[in-house]
């Protein structure tokens, strides 16, 4: 199928999913494994809860098959990919989004060979949801920020940081960010080191807001260092490593006064580009519409495909329409759309570099059907 689809730029459905795993808020719930295969693990199930379903994608016969739940349901949680093959699931929300919030530290492993989950040797040091998961050049992963209990009155953002060591299945605290934040964009630099990227901050008790504040975490010192701002706060947006070793942060929100003065509820089409040289960002050609709540990949060709989602102002409309951004000439062109406009689902970039995409939203429904971006 795949030398059968090279150069087609084209969605195609790749069967449906099994019913326990059709779920919203499964935004990181998906790491890609071996051989072309994925692994969907969680997501908010019909009552709001934290689902605990997996399922496995098989590329040989483009379908998707159950596989062991995890130990726990789990929502605005993180699936990583590890460096011997398993997956990590970390924190999330195990029940409905109501008081008392169940926010959890707890982390499990899972081995696609023996098709078991593992719960880690210890959890993290601090419960949360909403954090960022990255993958380091050493094999360990580096969790950040999210929201944890702050008090009986809910979640708040937290500048937490800890590190996961896969050989020592063991977590280990490493230092805090200089801003807490939630639902922050982080990637992995050519350096080794890894940029955070906007995210929300909590104004007053509970309003949380998009901010522009970016940091960098090196690994060697365990400290996090100021970088540029960007231009525009952004909250559920983008961020990914361009061939040259900049990053490039897409689409997301910012609710709230801009120059004029204009209240903009709309998404954002602005993008902006962090050069590692300079630790600034500069703006980079606007996407053709705006967007949040969607997914971006850099794909072997060094274009980014950026897909899905919906609009701030009408989160009744989700996306089917894909774009690719050429880095090289700056500029973005339309490519096929997605099989369903989803919105809060999940996506993972394959080892043989096609990208499948499932869960989410669409309009009233769940989306059934996954589908795959062949480029």
């Amino acid at each position: 199928m795949t030398s059968l689809a090279i150069g087609t730029n084209l969605w195609i459905p790749t069967g449906n999913l099994p019913a326990a795993s059709l779920a919203f808020e499964n935004d990181c719930a998906m790491a890609g494994l071996a051989e072309g295969s994925a692994l969907l693990a969680g997501g908010a199930d019909a009552t709001f809860a934290g689902s605990a379903a997996a399922a496995l994608f098989d590329p040989a016969i483009s379908t998707w098959k159950v596989t062991t739940p995890m130990a726990i349901g789990r929502r605005l949680h993180t699936v990583t990919r590890l460096p011997d093959g398993t997956a990590l699931a970390a924190g999330g929300i195990t029940g409905p989004y109501r008081l008392p919030f169940d926010v959890v530290a707890a982390a499990e492993r899972f081995d696609p060979k023996t098709k078991t989950w593992t719960p880690t040797r210890t959890g993290m040091g601090t419960p949360r949801c909403l954090h960022s998961a990255t993958l380091l050049a050493d094999g360990r992963v580096l969790v950040a920020g999210g929201a944890t209990l702050r008090s009986a009155n809910g979640l708040g953002p937290t500048n937490t940081a800890e590190v996961y060591d896969p050989v020592a299945d063991k977590w280990e605290p490493t230092g805090s960010m200089i801003d807490a934040r939630t639902a922050p964009q982080s990637v992995l630099l050519a350096d080794g080191r890894v940029l955070v990227v906007g995210g929300t901050a909590l104004v007053g008790d509970e309003y949380a807001v998009p901010t522009a504040f970016c940091e960098v975490y090196d690994p060697k010192t365990g400290k996090w260092s100021p970088t540029g701002s960007l231009a525009l706060p952004r909250a559920l947006h983008r961020a990914v490593l361009l061939p040259d070793g900049s990053v490039l942060a897409l689409g997301g929100c910012r609710q709230g006064w801009s120059s004029g003065p204009i209240f903009d509820k709309h998404s954002l089409a602005t993008t902006e580009r962090w050069y590692p040289v300079t630790d600034r960002w500069a703006p980079a050609a606007s996407m053709p519409a705006g967007r949040d709540r969607f997914h971006a990949f850099t794909l072997r060709s060094g274009k980014v495909l950026a897909f899905g989602g919906g609009d701030e102002q009408n989160l009744s409309a989700r996306f089917a329409s894909s774009v690719l951004y050429d880095p090289y000439a700056d500029t973005w062109s339309s490519t096929g759309p997605m099989y369903y406009g989803r919105m809060d689902f999940a996506a993972a970039l394959l080892s043989d570099g096609r990208v499948v995409a499932a869960g989410g939203s669409s309009g009233d429904d769940l989306p059934t059907v996954a589908e795959m971006f062949l480029p």
